[in-house]
């Protein structure tokens, strides 16, 4: 016989005692009393002083067993041999929640955190499988639980228990790895509270095998509430941690282009940032690349301290038009900090080691500039600077159009970014489509003028606004054209420009680039206004006497980047206002700007496990069919759907990504080749961090909840010896008895005067 309580019997056993603790108290407080009339007493008490005794000592026993019946119910005793049917009820449903998020892929030595927790569930159903009664088992994964619904079939969902079964639920928990996403225990748990509760004919053990990490389970008090309300439904909950100590970990958790995609044949800067989720430092840490199944120089990252993130750039081009990936895997061990050249240590977790991106790359990004100037210059020095024809690829497109093109608001949304050259004002229809269009998160670049209409840009362009942000576009409130006046120090430059990297061509050439730029007039801000304190709004450029000259501002989803100045270095009725466009660099400086002001709209997709994975395409220009092709990482496996329409589009659905990797569609134009569509589905970021909640940990996080610690390293075949039959009732019903014959056996007992009769 075990009991679910054990506790319970080392508090309550010496209760036991109590009933002859009580009489022996009782005997000392007799007293020795003289009295004549006692010796008629004492001759009766000797012929039935054996009776009296023998009444008394059973009295004391039925009050003793009394309080013994009490602490054995309660302390829940089950009976493991077959006669026990006849006494308890056999029927044990075991409960387990199995953690399978891919921490739970922590290696060490020959084994790792998920091939432990399946040794636990094989030991426990072992052991369930060869007691008497009825034995049930529900299986439930922390992956699965999402979609987990009562009734549902599994592994082990409401299954009865045998040896049979049980060699089948073992022989498919085998084969199962884990998971590629971050599922925590809160679906499990809530999974696990909508199932019906146990009826009384029954034991519910519940049993959480998992990691514990920090990540999930600290100053988590919801979780705390729930598994308090799964105990209330269970006769036992038993906490099984599968890793006893915090392993060094790395993980890609960042790869991206710097500032969004570049056409083909255009140089793209790609970022990739990798974390230290250890606790000591990591050294020669190195990264290989491959972009489209080529390998590219790897990447070396020096060292990176412990809970740090270093990110290092490195550059690709997609030559031709059309899809693309590229993947960054770490190599499985790096070099701890003090270690010599071949003293490696080994990375924890494989599967955040790989990241991977994809996009479609166009032949070049479509740019509208609006030229206001008289002479239409403007239009031409920028147009220039990002298309200058030739063998060059720059990858944009710049198509000059007059002010009047803004009523064509439909049009805008097809460009990568916006410019304004020196126009005069706009009617309030296109101010609306321009704020409607960088909100949603368009590029919008303005290059002031002599044209241009200064109480319209402060009226209706900046509106003026609370805590000295503008409402509307601008960033700043315009002042009056102002001549920038020589100063003694002659060999400071008239620009000083920030470490924005819209600058970065500047970084180590000021003495150089700088100097040969020259800027002689300019819009002074208005005297009243100061830098918010919003931080939506910087100066990324100053001319020597302080002023601004270029200023960036936030709005919506976009981004507004105005120049203070005129363009075109051509004389006007001021004189020539500069000869900024005239600049060396300034054709990579036209570039960046472009690509900064059209980040947000050349962005690419990145998925999660997890997510579901759903592409659009018009049903006009495609047959109604597509091809998927998931990641090979689980093996060549390719399908084809009919898609469903959705006003006349073409809506593809893959389902939920199980895998990461890069998924592949094939779509049919009605004319032309085969197109070809990737999708990039990342691990989930965080899982990788193997900081675990210890014995300690966790009782300080479960405060009031009642469970029972155990590492499954400590896991022996007594972790079963809960399954059986029930005896609590039965212990109440001997306990009744006992009680009823007590309190008769004390009635007669004890002394009773007969009521007097009336004369």
């Amino acid at each position: 016989m075990t009991f679910l309580f054990q506790s319970l019997l080392t508090l309550g056993l010496p209760l036991i005692a109590l009933p002859l603790l009580i009489h022996l108290i009782n005997l000392r407080r007799h007293r020795r009393v003289e009295w004549a009339a006692m010796d008629f007493l004492l001759e009766s008490q000797k012929r039935n002083k054996k009776w009296i005794f023998l009444r008394q000592l059973l009295l004391m026993l039925l009050r003793t067993a009394a309080i013994a019946l009490v602490v054995f119910m309660l302390a829940g005793p089950v009976l493991q041999f077959q006669w026990g049917r006849l006494f308890g009820k056999g029927t044990t449903h075991h409960l387990v929640l199995l953690d399978d998020s891919y921490s739970m892929s922590d290696r060490w030595d020959r084994s790792t955190a998920f091939g432990e927790a399946k040794r636990v569930v094989g030991q426990l159903l072992e052991q369930a499988s060869q007691q008497p009664g009825d034995q049930k088992l529900t299986l439930l994964r922390f992956s699965q639980a999402d979609e987990f619904t009562v009734g549902a079939e599994g592994e082990g969902m409401e299954q009865s228990l045998d040896r049979q079964s049980y060699e089948e639920i073992v022989a498919k928990l085998n084969k199962r790895v884990v998971a590629e996403s971050d599922a925590g225990p809160m679906a499990a748990i809530q999974a696990a509270l909508g199932l019906p509760e146990p009826t009384d004919a029954e034991t519910r053990i519940v049993y959480l095998i998992s990691d514990f990490r920090q990540e999930q389970w600290q100053n988590n008090s919801e979780i705390g509430e729930l598994l308090s309300q799964l105990r209330d439904q269970a006769n036992q909950l038993q906490l099984i941690q599968c890793v006893d100590q915090t392993r060094p970990n790395l993980a890609i958790t960042n790869l991206e282009p710097e500032s969004g995609i570049r056409a083909a044949g255009v140089e793209t800067w790609m970022q990739l940032t990798v974390a230290n989720y250890g606790e000591e430092t990591a050294t020669a840490v190195t990264a290989t690349i491959t972009q489209d199944g080529h390998k590219l120089p790897a990447v070396q990252i020096e060292k990176i301290a412990p809970g740090d993130s270093v990110t290092r750039r490195f550059r690709v081009t997609f030559a031709s038009a059309g899809a693309h990936q590229l993947q960054a895997t770490l190599s499985s061990t790096f070099q701890k900090q003090g270690q010599g050249q071949g003293q490696k240590q080994g990375d924890a977790i494989e599967i955040d080691n790989t990241r991977y991106f994809a996009c479609t790359i166009p032949p070049e990004f479509p740019v509208l500039l609006i030229d206001g100037s008289r002479e239409g210059d403007d239009g031409y020095y920028l147009q220039t600077a990002l298309n200058p024809g030739g063998s060059s690829k720059p990858g944009w497109n710049p198509e000059i159009q007059r002010p009047e093109f803004l009523r064509q608001h439909d049009q805008l949304d097809r460009y990568a970014a916006i410019c304004l050259l020196d126009v005069p004002r706009l009617d309030e229809s296109e101010v609306e489509a321009l704020e409607n269009y960088v909100e949603q998160g368009g590029g919008l670049g303005i290059f002031l003028g002599p044209r241009v209409q200064k109480p319209f840009y402060n009226e209706r362009l900046f509106r003026d606004g609370e805590g000295r942000d503008g409402e509307g576009l601008m960033p700043v409130p315009l002042g009056v054209p102002t001549q920038l006046l020589a100063t003694r120090e002659s060999n400071r430059p008239d620009i000083e420009v920030s470490d924005h990297p819209l600058f970065r061509i500047f970084a180590g050439q000021r003495n150089s680039f700088l100097a040969v730029a020259a800027v002689n007039f300019y819009y002074a801000v208005d005297a009243s206004w100061q830098l918010p304190e919003s931080g939506k709004t910087s100066v990324l450029a100053r001319l020597r006497n302080g002023a601004p000259y270029v200023v960036d501002k936030q709005f919506g989803e976009g981004h507004v980047v105005v120049q203070l100045s005129k363009l075109s270095p051509k004389s006007t009725d001021l004189g020539s206002w500069g000869n900024w466009s005239l600049n060396p660099v300034f054709p990579v400086y036209a570039n960046e700007l472009v690509g900064y002001l059209s980040a947000s709209r050349r962005q690419f997709e990145q998925r999660e496990v997890g997510s579901e994975l759903v592409i659009k395409f018009s049903e006009a220009d495609y047959e109604p069919e597509a091809e998927i092709r998931m990641p090979r990482s689980k093996g060549s496996r390719t399908m084809t759907v009919t898609p469903q329409v959705d006003e006349g589009q073409y809506l593809v659905d893959a389902g939920r990504s199980d895998v990461s990797g890069i998924w592949e569609f094939e779509l049919r134009p009605r004319e032309g080749n085969i197109e070809q569509r990737l999708l990039a589905v990342n691990v989930p970021l965080g899982e990788g961090d193997l900081h675990h909640l210890d014995r300690e940990g966790l009782a300080q996080q479960l405060q009031g909840v009642d469970y029972e610690f155990t590492l499954s390293s400590q896991m022996t075949t007594e972790g079963s010896s809960f399954a059986g039959f029930r005896l609590g009732d039965t212990f109440l019903y001997l306990l009744l008895a006992t009680l009823v014959v007590e309190q008769w056996l004390a009635y007669a007992t004890s002394y009773h005067s007969r009521p007097a009769k009336n004369a």
